[in-house]
């Protein structure tokens, strides 16, 4: 995410209570300061008081050099170039909105940016003619390039190379092929990963079967434009995954699985729990524990730790039941007691 170069939009500062996309570039004794990275790199500070409305026992659990963050602009003057930002105060809601809103204003901004790199262009140049006016008459660029490609409107109509800024005239028409090639290969064909986790088991004698059939039941959800994929956590935590372009219908094709999931296995007199309801995947941080209290150090995060399941290997899984039974043992002698 480093060396992003132009800002994204046309404001050259975030207003008062504006939720942006930061980098955290130094960790103090009581502050933080952060990369804005959609205005162009600038500065702003976080005073670690405004990291997490938890108790804090250690801030390196919670922060680190090189992550990006959301937050919330609590202050910003424009004078003297004081921006102070708070994690803490950005509501869960507003977060998912803004992953959102991120992933496609940084879309739309790197075809800017790549496009004005092939004419030797300066970036916010271009962005001047084509980006900028398109969010301030559709509140959306990228809503506005996906309606140009599917021809519900001609973007063009909306755009003067002439003006504002520096005079492009000479290069237009390279540069609409060139923002008309980036916009099929790069910001229409672009992918959105879909979770869920869900834990699965089952004590009675056909067990493993009862198990695996659940969740090739789950892969049965799988649809031509939307594959269902399944990893092992750790027993009886399995998380599932699908790519696609369109939200609502990779959605829509994890509950599909999550309810052949459930009803197999419970079919087969096991257990289901819903662990996390399908969502969008587009920024990765660890606020699933902040969020339950468990700040404990745990070796890495979930997702990275995941091992893909692939065919269901059931040799993995009986390895991984033999492993877990003493502890299964332990609980049932401690509830008996």
């Amino acid at each position: 995410m480093a060396g992003v170069e132009g800002r994204f939009y046309e404001a050259e500062f975030p207003q008062q209570d504006e939720v942006v996309m930061v980098q955290v570039k130094q960790i103090g004794t009581s502050e933080a300061y952060m990369s804005l990275l959609e205005y162009n790199g600038r500065e702003g500070m976080m005073l670690l008081s405004e990291l997490s409305k938890r108790r804090i026992r250690s801030v390196q659990k919670l922060l680190r050099v090189g992550r990006t963050e959301i937050c919330m602009v609590i202050r910003a003057d424009h004078d003297k170039g004081y921006i102070d930002l708070s994690k803490r105060r950005v509501d869960p809601e507003d977060a998912k909105l803004k992953d959102e809103q991120f992933a496609k204003a940084k879309a739309v901004h790197g075809i800017m940016r790549h496009v004005a790199g092939l004419h030797d262009v300066p970036v916010e140049e271009l962005c001047n003619k084509v980006a900028w006016p398109l969010y301030k008459k559709y509140q959306d660029a990228h809503e506005a390039f996906r309606k140009h490609i599917n021809e519900e409107l001609n973007m063009w109509d909306d755009i003067d190379f002439s003006q504002p800024g520096q005079d492009l005239t000479h290069l237009q028409d390279k540069l609409k092929a060139d923002i008309e090639t980036d916009l099929t290969r790069r910001l229409i064909a672009q992918a959105l990963r879909m979770r869920a986790k869900v834990e699965v088991s089952c004590t009675e004698f056909q067990g493993i079967d009862a198990i695996k059939e659940a969740l090739l039941k789950g892969l049965e959800a799988s649809v031509e434009d939307c594959e269902v994929k399944v990893k092992l956590i750790a027993h009886p935590l399995f998380m599932l995954t699908c790519t696609c372009k369109e939200k609502a219908l990779g959605l829509k094709t994890l509950d599909n699985a999550i309810a052949l999931i459930k009803e197999s296995i419970l079919k087969s007199d096991g257990e289901f729990k819903l662990a996390l309801a399908p969502e969008l995947v587009t920024h990765e941080k660890e606020e699933e524990k902040e969020e339950s209290g468990d700040e404990s150090d745990e070796s890495g995060d979930e997702e990275s730790e995941a091992s893909d399941m692939g065919d269901l290997n059931e040799a993995d899984m009986k390895a991984l039941m033999e492993k877990t039974k003493d502890l299964d043992a332990e609980e049932d002698e401690e509830d008996q007691k």
